[in-house]
């Protein structure tokens, strides 16, 4: 798990959401409402994480390897 300091950018839009269940979707499409039916238990995942999106099956949806 992550930890946030005074150092920690803010969240970005293109910041990921995921869901436990492997839905994804961007924070700037959360933020907006155009998820407001899924539940609020998803984990942030940066963008530049490329570590953690291919851990989640991600990696290919961003085209980062």
């Amino acid at each position: 798990m992550s930890r946030t300091t005074i150092l920690t950018p803010p969240y970005h839009p293109d910041d990921i959401a995921v869901w436990p269940d492997g839905a994804w979707a961007t924070l700037g499409e959360v933020w907006r409402g155009e998820f407001s039916h899924r539940s609020d238990d998803f984990e942030i995942v940066r963008l530049e994480d490329v570590a953690r999106l291919k851990e989640l099956g991600l990696a290919d949806d961003f085209d980062v390897s």
